[in-house]
């Protein structure tokens, strides 16, 4: 008498294995991440499909063997959210029904006419459809997060995009939602800030079901076009920098109706080596942040006194060996300053403009330093009271000052210069200094 399912922990172990082959490699290497990550193994997730496989199926006999019923269990359920297009051990319909052939005569549809419009191939077939994977909206991908906004909550289901497997490989899908009285309320109010945004990552930072917390960057499709409403938003909202997820912040789009739908057209577009991910698109309810209030905060909350900032020089150079005193040249052109700020992390004391900089990065949101290039924590910013006292102390003439290693500045004719150099009581007039500008 064979042993029932619910008492057999291995009964599915054979059908999960045989399952295997059908899916793609994009889909093998996310189970095995999601295995590392929830289930402590430490498998390669680079080589061919069949080594994938391979690998797999060799961690799910050491498990039966071992008898783990416990990781088997876990990594059983991080599969079934893959949805493998095999899978005769999930009673779960596939996502997407099967493509059927169209001619590469058949017209492209579109709300209207657009010559801006991408050249998309015609598509295999449509793929229209809801995929919520949990009835609480707000289960989905954790984004990562923004100081231009904070999301209220996610007004959509989560809608699973397949891959696009060639640049002739074109994609459709459809997101249907409806806003609720409460949330059409919210975007009604003057002044309130509300806004709805389209948010979309990929399978390379999320996987549908898995326990990671990893916080997702937008990213969109390399070649695609998306219609709120059969209104199609700019192309340019969608595209950040190439191969930098997360350089696009999520585009804004406006409703008139309760009912809704966001249709997404796309392909594997680029050249090279291509990368088949698929795609996880979602409307959230935010709450917008203006630039001018994120400058004031800034001023409130992260402002570091002159004296201060003299302390931290001079502390640094006295605990660090490998400091050598010395002068040097700092501009005080912003290179993008009145608000005077720079990261708590850069070692430069060279300042930038927050509100420039703040609505640089609100449009491409690469987070990168202005003075030294490095990439900044937005919430480690501050303001520089030392940089500051020497902007309120000189006139927008002078283009740079000499700073001595213990905090003390001048012009280099002496013109305009701190307490102590004014007094005389700071070293000699002559400076051999050295030009933070050159190499």
């Amino acid at each position: 008498m064979s042993t029932p399912l619910a008492e057999n922990p291995w009964a599915d172990v054979d059908a999960v294995s045989k399952a295997l082959p059908y899916g793609t490699a994009v889909d093998l290497k996310q189970i095995i991440i999601s295995l590392n990550t929830e289930c402590g193994t430490h498998m390669l997730r680079s080589g061919r499909k069949q080594e994938l496989v391979d690998r797999l199926r060799d961690q799910f006999a050491t498990w039966k063997r071992t008898n783990n019923v416990a990781s088997w269990k876990r990594a059983k359920g991080l599969i079934d959210a893959i949805r493998l297009p095999t899978t005769s051990f999930t009673p779960m319909p596939p996502p997407v029904a099967t493509p059927q052939p169209q001619s590469r005569s058949a017209p492209y549809p579109v709300a209207a006419p657009n010559p801006a419009s991408i050249p998309l191939p015609p598509s295999r077939g449509p793929s229209t459809y809801n995929a919520p994977f949990s009835s609480n909206y707000n289960q989905g991908p954790r984004f990562k997060p923004s100081p231009f906004f904070v999301v209220h909550e996610a007004v959509s289901t989560v809608l699973d995009c397949p891959e696009s497997f060639s640049a002739t490989d074109r994609r459709e899908c459809t997101l249907h939602f409806q806003i609720n009285d409460n949330q059409m309320a919210k975007l009604h109010s003057p002044g309130a800030g509300y806004q709805l945004r389209l948010f979309c990552t990929s399978s390379k930072f999320y996987s549908p079901g898995s326990f990671n917390n990893v916080e997702c960057p937008i990213e969109f499709p390399q070649t695609c076009e998306v219609y709120v409403n059969n209104i199609q938003l700019k192309t340019s909202l969608l595209k950040g920098i190439k191969k930098r997820p997360g350089t696009a912040p999520p585009p804004k789009f406006d409703i008139v109706n309760a009912r809704n739908s966001v249709r997404m057209i796309y392909i594997n577009g680029g050249q090279g080596n291509l990368e088949y991910k698929k795609y996880y698109l979602v409307a959230q309810l935010v709450k917008s942040v203006s630039v001018s209030a994120l400058v004031d905060q800034l001023m409130k909350t992260r402002f570091i006194s002159a004296p201060e900032i003299r302390r931290q020089m001079v502390s640094s150079m006295s605990n660090d060996e490998d400091i050598i005193a010395g002068s040097l040249k700092m501009s005080l052109k912003c290179p993008v300053c009145t608000q005077s700020p720079r990261s708590s992390k850069c070692t430069h004391s060279q300042c930038f403009d927050a509100t420039s900089w703040y609505s640089m990065m609100e449009q491409t949101t690469t987070w990168l330093c202005p003075v030294c290039e490095n990439v900044l924590d937005w919430k480690e910013l501050i303001i520089d009271g030392f940089f500051a006292e020497i902007l309120k102390m000189t006139p927008d003439s002078v283009d740079d000052v000499i700073l001595e290693a213990d905090g003390e500045w001048s012009t280099a004719d002496q013109k305009y210069s701190s307490a102590k150099v004014a007094a005389g009581i700071a070293g000699p007039v002559e400076y051999d200094y050295i030009d933070s500008d050159s190499d």
